[in-house]
């Protein structure tokens, strides 16, 4: 949820269900907005419907058509002004094909769905290895400053599969460290910072330390390394 007391205006990307954000937008008195989902998928739009029921004013922004409700189509390039922010839109497909980022330049915050996770990447169900390795090379070319909110925690999981692949080091002891920060001080590892993930995220940057030292014993190129290590990932 982004909301600003001052108007008491508020957006939800992604709602899984609709209870507890109706509790919290009561209890915080605010107003729903505007709705944004990154893609089609149950676990990201269930709520939708009993949150456009309660705030039937809502606008509601998609890439793809949504129970027969009245929306705002965006896709790749599209920028939407809101009364809180302004949101660019990018295409990134491979997990679906509709598959959307939302990137606030002016905040730093950056909401990608299930495209990438904290040390992982999003299955691809829909599209290609090839579609989802440029959807990632777009998060790739953002600002280290950005903020990444994901929509699933599997950071844990991830870290297991990456000593598992890697074997321990160096990278991976520091990320384990801010993970356990993090964890104890608010109880889950997200969000984060993207230029941390370009350090030590394969699946983002095949570029990146670990990968490198990886790729110069198998020769994979890097659409042969992404290809290896999700399908790796598939069976973990």
């Amino acid at each position: 949820m982004i909301f600003n007391n001052k108007n008491s205006s508020s957006i939800i990307i992604d709602p899984a269900e609709a209870g507890n954000i109706i509790d919290l937008l009561k209890k915080k008195k605010l107003k729903l907005d505007y709705i944004f989902i990154t893609h089609h998928h149950s676990d990201h739009t269930s709520g939708v419907l009993d949150l456009f029921k309660e705030y039937p004013e809502v606008q509601i922004f998609t890439p793809s058509e949504l129970n027969s409700l009245s929306i705002n189509k965006i896709s790749d390039g599209n920028k939407i002004i809101t009364s809180l922010n302004e949101f660019e839109i990018l295409s990134a497909p491979g997990h679906t094909l509709d598959h959307i980022v939302l990137c606030d330049h002016n905040n730093n915050f950056l909401f990608v769905g299930d495209v990438l996770f904290r040390l992982g990447c999003g299955r691809v169900f829909e599209g290609t290895f090839k579609q989802m390795q440029n959807s990632l090379q777009k998060i790739l070319d953002l600002s280290d400053e950005m903020t990444v909110y994901c929509g699933h925690e599997y950071t844990i999981n991830n870290l297991k599969f990456l000593e598992h692949i890697f074997n321990k080091n160096d990278i991976l002891e520091h990320s384990k460290k801010q993970i356990s920060e993090d964890l104890s001080a608010s109880g889950r590892s997200i969000p984060f910072n993207l230029g941390e993930e370009k350090r030590c995220n394969p699946f983002l940057n095949q570029g990146c330390e670990m990968a490198l030292e990886f790729r110069k014993k198998t020769k994979y190129s890097d659409s042969e390394f992404f290809k290896y290590l999700r399908e790796k990932k598939d069976n973990f």
